[in-house]
């Protein structure tokens, strides 16, 4: 009886020793590794490139960065339908979709990015942007001649001439664009601004009207448009623009100003001391609040 009792022992043993192996077994395969290189279409290793993955199922994230080797890896991944996307500067994002397993080493993913082809405009614009006007100008006019299909220089053209006060060749070029691409929505608001500028209201409209109201996200056109109409006497067309200014961005302190210096151009205190309220509600260390509650004082 004692030997009998000994066997079923040793057999229970080997059972739970049996089903603990196949458990871990099990639990080991849960999860996936996967790893890979990303280089330029040369060959050449990128570092510090962004690896986003995600997973199809629940939208689960990682991001990762690959080394001075342009190599990435991620462990403990849930094995599935993955979409991986591969970033870096200067080069064309690239995505892939794979199935990732758990049993099996998955393969290597090794991606080679493409370049972002270089603008020939590129030299001008870091001109333009260091306020080398002149120069940026004659580099825009050097490449337009190399390449006369390229009516975007035109653009930069009259950007160009608008910063040296050469309006009338800045609307020319300008005009250049708008024969290419009527819609360009830059172009139609830099006309408007030169024409509101030049107190010609009725030609800046025209423009400022062909423009996709609900492409005009940016509240600082409005303000700015806004700030031009009042400085050339339209006072109520600037307190519209004001307004459309606030109500993309309700926490706009110098719209809040501008809108009371209107009202009160106007005569309407009650709306002006609405808001230079507003502004010291907003900005109450602010300059703009000091002028806002010394004018306070002087409104009956």
């Amino acid at each position: 009886m004692k030997k009998l009792m000994s066997a079923s022992a040793k057999i229970m043993i080997i059972f739970t020793i049996v089903i603990l192996i196949s458990l871990n077994t099990v639990y080991t395969k849960t999860f996936a590794t996967v790893e890979g290189t990303v280089k330029s279409e040369d060959g050449k290793p990128i570092a510090g490139a962004k690896v986003i993955l995600i997973f199809s199922e629940d939208g689960k994230k990682y991001e990762l960065t690959t080394d001075k080797k342009g190599i990435w890896r991620k462990a403990n991944v849930r094995p599935g339908a993955w979409t991986i996307g591969f970033m870096a500067e200067g080069y064309k994002p690239q995505n892939i979709n794979i199935k990732l397993s758990a049993i099996k080493k998955n393969m290597p993913i090794d991606i080679k990015l493409s370049l972002i082809p270089k603008s020939p405009l590129s030299k001008g614009d870091v001109l333009y942007q260091e306020k080398k006007y002149a120069e940026a100008l004659q580099e825009y006019q050097r490449v337009l001649v190399e390449n006369q299909d390229l009516f975007q220089a035109y653009e930069k053209i009259g950007l160009c001439y608008y910063r040296l006060d050469d309006l009338d060749k800045a609307i020319e070029n300008f005009k250049l664009v708008l024969e290419k691409e009527p819609q360009s929505r830059d172009t139609l608001i830099n006309l408007s601004a030169i024409y509101f500028q030049r107190g010609e209201l009725e030609e800046g409209m025209k423009y400022f009207n062909r423009l996709d109201e609900n492409s005009l996200t940016d509240p600082s056109l409005f303000y700015n448009i806004g700030i031009l109409l009042f400085n050339n006497g339209e006072v109520d067309l600037a307190i519209d623009n004001l307004r459309r200014c606030i109500q993309l961005d309700s926490n706009y302190v110098n719209a809040y100003y501008q809108l009371a210096l209107a009202d009160l151009n106007k005569g309407d205190t009650g709306e002006a001391r609405r808001n230079f309220q507003k502004v010291i509600e907003l900005a109450p260390e602010s300059e703009k609040a000091e002028l806002a509650k010394k004018l306070l004082e002087n409104i009956k």
